[in-house]
This record gives C-alpha cells, structure tokens and sequence, in this order.
C-alpha cells in the first residue's frame, strides 16, 4: 500500500509541476494598438508597395537574367555577383513591364529554419541591389526555398557552392493576359 501510495504522491506532484510549467509559461496579452481607418490604410499601403505581391503569379527562368552565388553562410553580394546583377539590371530597365522574383537558396548544411532564413536575406540582399540600380521595388520580390530546390544534389563543396545562389526570375507582361 506505501508503495502505491508513493507512486499517487509522484503522479500528483507532475501533475502539479505539469500545470505551474504551463500556467507560468503562457503568452503574455497582446495589448490593442488602436489606430485610426486613416493610419490603418497607410500603413497597409506602406507594406504593399515595397515588395512585389507574389501570390497566384508564375515566373520563369529567362536567359537573360543569370544567377548569382554566394560564399558559406553569407548574403554578402561580391563584386562578380554585383556584375553580374548590373547587367540583369539592365536588361530589366529594358523590359520595365517585367516583374521580378529573387529566389534564395542554400546548401543542404544547416536546419530548414536557419537556411530559409539565410535564403531570403540572400534574395533581400539582391532586391536592395536592383534597387540601388535603379529599380522599383514594386517591381521586385523575394521568396526563399532555403535547400529545398538544389541546383546539384551530390554532397561535397563543388556542389554545395552551386546550391549557395539567387535566381532572378521573370514574369514577363505577356504571360499577364
């Protein structure tokens, strides 16, 4: 009997613990930040026009825009990178009616999260560039797939270096109607 009763004192005892550890890790309230319709619309409006709307919309690899790689665990744009994107650039300044995708990829290294989110400071650092080129960032967007689009699927550092990129894809005014 001591035994069961030992057994009924522990189970109670996680059960108690169990409850506090939730109670006490819960969420705190989300405090209201009441805006006025006026504010509300601007501020929606701001976060729509800084990035292209990629919902429901396809693009396509064109040959013209080339991808761009990057080193381990970096979103820094080298000077080759840079070259290469002035000349997407242009071409783009050429076609102001296309629409831009800047699609962030990894090597299969690292967790799903860490690498989506290293792919898509690696397509946000490309999106500022176009901008800084002259480009409107309406125009633009970014997506990561992190590594789940491999360029290469052999493992070693020849590989993974052509995984490490971004691909500038289109959606050209034709493909609208």
């Amino acid at each position: 009997m001591k035994k069961f009763e030992g057994f009924r004192n522990f189970v109670l005892g996680m059960l108690v613990f169990g409850v506090l550890t939730i109670s006490l890790s819960a969420c705190p309230k989300k405090q209201a930040v009441k805006k006025t319709p006026d504010e509300d619309a601007s501020s929606q409006d701001d976060v729509e026009s800084t990035e292209l709307d990629l919902h429901g919309k396809d693009f396509v690899t064109v040959p013209e825009l080339q991808t761009i790689r990057f080193e381990y665990d970096s979103s820094e744009l080298k000077d080759e990178a840079r070259n290469i994107l002035a000349r997407n650039a242009e071409y783009l300044k050429k076609n102001p009616g296309v629409q831009v995708l800047c699609e962030g990829h990894t090597d299969e290294r690292g967790t799903v999260g860490y690498n989506l989110t290293l792919g898509q400071k690696r397509a946000q650092s490309v999106r500022q560039y176009y901008a800084s080129l002259g480009l409107s960032q309406k125009q633009i967007g970014s997506l990561s797939y992190g590594k789940e689009k491999p360029a290469c699927i052999d493992t070693g550092e020849d590989c993974w270096s052509q995984n490490r990129r971004v691909e500038t894809k289109a959606r050209i005014p034709e493909q609208t109607k």
